[in-house]
C-alpha cells in the first residue's frame, strides 16, 4: 500500500511539473500593426495601379525602410510612442521626393502574457506634400493588422 502512495505521489509531481511549465516567456505573435499603402496612378481617365520603379522610404529622424525598389506596395511602422509619424517618400530618383504626416490615436491592447501588450492605431490626419503625390485615399482608419489596405496615393501622370 505504501508503494502505491509512492507512485501516485510521483506521478502527481510530475503532473505538476508539466502543468506548471512556463509558457508565458513565448511569444508566437507579432506585436507591429505597419500602415499598409498602396500606389495608383490615373492614366487617361482610367485609375489603374501602379509599380514605382524606385521608391526610397525613410522615416524621418529613423533609419531607411525601403531603398530603390520597384514597389506597388509600402509598409510603414508607426510609432507607438508618438502621435505622429513623419516619412520621406520619393518614387522615382528623377522625381521630387514627397513627405507624408500621419496623425492618429494610439490604444495599446494586451495580447498575451508571453508577449505583452501591442498598440493598435486610428489615423486622424494624413499630410502630404504634392510633389508628385496627385491625392491621398484613407481606406481604412483603424490600423490593427497589416493585411487591409489602410492608404491608397494617387500619383501624377509624369
Amino acid at each position: 500500500m505504501k508503494r502505491i502512495y509512492q507512485i501516485l505521489l510521483t506521478c502527481s509531481l510530475f503532473a505538476a511539473f508539466i502543468a506548471c511549465e512556463n509558457e508565458t516567456k513565448v511569444c508566437d505573435q507579432t506585436l507591429r500593426n505597419d500602415l499598409h499603402v498602396h500606389f495608383q496612378r490615373d492614366s487617361a481617365g482610367v485609375v489603374r495601379d501602379t509599380v514605382m520603379p524606385k521608391v526610397t522610404l525613410f522615416a524621418l529622424g529613423r533609419d531607411s525602410i525601403y531603398k530603390k525598389q520597384p514597389l506597388k506596395d509600402l509598409f510603414m511602422p508607426l510609432s507607438p510612442l508618438a502621435d505622429s509619424s513623419r516619412f520621406y517618400l520619393k518614387v522615382d530618383s528623377a522625381l521630387v521626393a514627397d513627405t507624408i504626416t500621419f496623425r492618429y490615436k494610439r490604444v495599446q491592447h494586451f495580447v498575451s502574457p508571453g508577449c505583452g501588450f501591442g498598440t493598435y492605431f486610428t489615423l486622424d490626419t494624413v499630410i502630404a506634400t504634392r510633389n508628385t503625390i496627385d491625392s491621398v485615399l484613407i481606406n481604412n482608419k483603424s490600423v490593427t493588422s497589416s493585411n487591409d489596405t489602410h492608404l491608397t496615393l494617387f500619383f501624377f501622370n509624369q
